[in-house]
């Protein structure tokens, strides 16, 4: 694989990070994770804007325009003969040496990585994933908002916790029993044709497509609330859905035990889906 550091394309056993950079010490880094259609990459922009405002709050300085961004990930596309795949992108903070830092990091790295989409069978969206709510609660975020951070522990355990089933995602309460998010995705749910999701002042990842999906959703005359809400609801729900940048919609047929609906993608679900892919392009 090759791979992009600090404006250079190289080999990925090549790449050399300080074993005193903060992102590997402190977990002081920032990662998005992108899909590109044909040579598009989705949503750049609200990527980019995301990782913009959690730096600045961390004190990682942003020493890569958008331009800049859209450039190198093209390269790397081209580097690795690749249009249409999945991308992770990593600001991670630099390197200060041992201990705490209060101060701006002004030579941070960055890093791209590319793969191949893996190949999405069409029962994903047919009938879609089972929802398996975790025993281990969806912590804190460390600040006013969650970050896609390097801090991934919470998200760690509770994939240990479903095990490595593909067909299975977990899904986070809060430590009062409130809906949270996926391990990996932003759910939704609808129940007479209205689309409810968990707030993010629940402590949820703000998801670039969770957002996108609301808006798509509303510029199309849906009704979306945002709010706090329980199992309770979700097991009553006519539709469940959940979203992330890789694989899009994707129904829930079940949520722990319980049937949702028909056990296939819903009528909502679905023309979300198709006005989704219409329009991320």
């Amino acid at each position: 694989m090759k791979i992009f550091l600090d404006g250079r394309i190289m080999d990925s056993t090549q790449a050399v990070i300080s074993p005193f950079d903060h992102g590997f010490l402190y977990g002081l880094g920032l990662f998005e994770t992108m899909r590109v259609y044909g040579g598009h990459i989705a949503l750049l922009e609200q990527h980019y804007h995301r990782l913009c405002e959690a730096a600045e709050e961390l004190g990682i300085a942003v020493t890569m325009t958008r331009e800049d961004l859209r450039f190198a990930i093209l390269e790397t596309l081209s580097a690795n003969g690749l249009s249409d795949a999945y991308v992770r992108l990593d600001l991670t903070a630099g390197d200060k040496g041992l201990g705490p830092y209060a101060g701006v990091y002004d030579e941070p790295h960055w890093l791209i990585f590319v793969k191949p989409l893996p190949e999405f069978p069409p029962s994903l969206y047919e009938a879609g994933k089972k929802l398996q709510v975790l025993k281990r609660p969806r912590n804190s975020p460390e600040g006013e908002r969650r970050f896609k951070s390097h801090h991934y522990m919470n998200n760690r355990f509770g994939k240990m916790e479903i095990g490595s089933e593909p067909d299975v995602e977990g899904l986070f309460l809060t430590e009062n029993g409130c809906l949270a998010e996926g391990i990996v995705s932003n759910l939704f749910f609808v129940v007479e044709d209205v689309i409810y999701t968990p707030d993010v002042k629940t402590g949820i990842l703000p998801g670039t497509r969770r957002n996108f999906v609301m808006e798509l959703a509303e510029a199309h005359d849906f009704t979306v609330q945002e709010g706090w809400y329980y199992i309770e609801n979700l097991m009553v729900a006519d539709e469940v859905f959940i979203t992330n940048a890789i694989q899009e919609i994707v129904p829930i047929h079940t949520v722990n035990e319980t049937r949702i609906g028909q056990g296939t993608i819903g009528t909502v679900t679905k023309q979300l889906l198709e006005l989704y892919r219409r329009h991320v392009v």
